[in-house]
């Protein structure tokens, strides 16, 4: 039986993204969601999210996992999931060896890497296949198997925003399209309580394929919705369809033994993705 939830808002849009960049505590959620349930606004109808337990074979999880784990390097250029560093402060210049300030901002350091295709930025102006991808393609082989699974269940149940991503990777050079996805690139976090924030550089009007793997044993690491006062608990094998430019963020990670492990894969289209290829 899949439950339909309808939620008000607890708060207005302008008082959530008051809180990007800050760290939720483990009381700023009012219900928590660890069955599977469809959410939807009940001011809007907009859905929220779409909550699936155990939907990955567990085999694929172990197959997996060390690879996955591997990918999540540490990484300050993470924005405003990274939180703020002093007062309002996000981003910050590194003094460098020779004592003169560095002209790159970055942010605080969370073990945060990148699967996939990347497109262009001002650091690296060309779109290319990623650095852990390359370097690692047999161990970014066994992860494929549960990208492409996610892919076919966000077609089953989120049909409409599935297709609008498949038009997109349609129209984009295959070279950069996770092969029988709609996805080119999957972001893995380990251990990493994200701040509040809203995905950037990933397709507006696309939605967010969220997935957890753990190891070890820990309490909380939950996804929460601030707006709706909503979180959901992911399991092994639990699949999290939502919508990632919402203002969102993780309760904090209470490791109960020494080799508690979350790692969060977070799987989507990056919207100028489209025009990689095109001169």
């Amino acid at each position: 039986m899949i439950e339909v939830l309808k939620v008000k808002p607890i708060m207005t849009q302008e008082k959530a993204e008051a809180y990007e960049g800050e760290m939720l505590g483990d009381n700023d959620y009012i219900k928590l969601i660890n069955y599977d349930c469809d959410v939807f606004c009940e001011e809007t109808g907009q859905l929220l999210a779409k909550f699936r337990k155990n939907q990955i074979d567990k085999k694929l999880i172990v197959d997996s996992f060390p690879a996955f784990v591997e990918a999540a390097k540490p990484n300050a250029n993470r924005g405003a999931a990274a939180g703020k560093i002093d007062g309002d402060k996000m981003r910050y210049f590194k003094v460098k060896k020779d004592g003169t300030m560095s002209k790159t901002s970055v942010t605080k350091v969370a073990n945060s890497g990148v699967m996939g295709f990347m497109d262009r930025s001002i650091r690296v102006p060309y779109c290319r296949t990623t650095e852990y991808t390359t370097n690692n393609i047999s161990k970014y082989e066994k992860c494929l198997p549960i990208i492409k699974l996610v892919s076919a269940k966000f077609k089953e149940l989120v049909p409409d925003k599935w297709q609008y991503q498949k038009d997109y990777c349609d129209r984009t050079s295959q070279d950069f399209v996770i092969n029988d996805t709609v996805f080119t690139t999957i972001t893995v976090n380990k251990n990493w309580q994200t701040a509040c924030h809203t995905d950037k550089g990933d397709l507006d009007g696309g939605f967010g394929n969220l997935v957890v793997m753990r190891k070890g044993k820990y309490t909380g690491g939950y996804f929460v919705l601030v707006k709706w006062g909503i979180a959901f608990d992911l399991q092994n094998s639990d699949i999290l369809f939502t919508d990632v430019h919402q203002i969102h963020g993780n309760t904090p990670i209470h490791k109960l033994t020494d080799d508690a492990t979350r790692i969060s894969l977070v799987m989507y289209y990056r919207e100028n993705m489209i025009a990689c290829g095109v001169s």
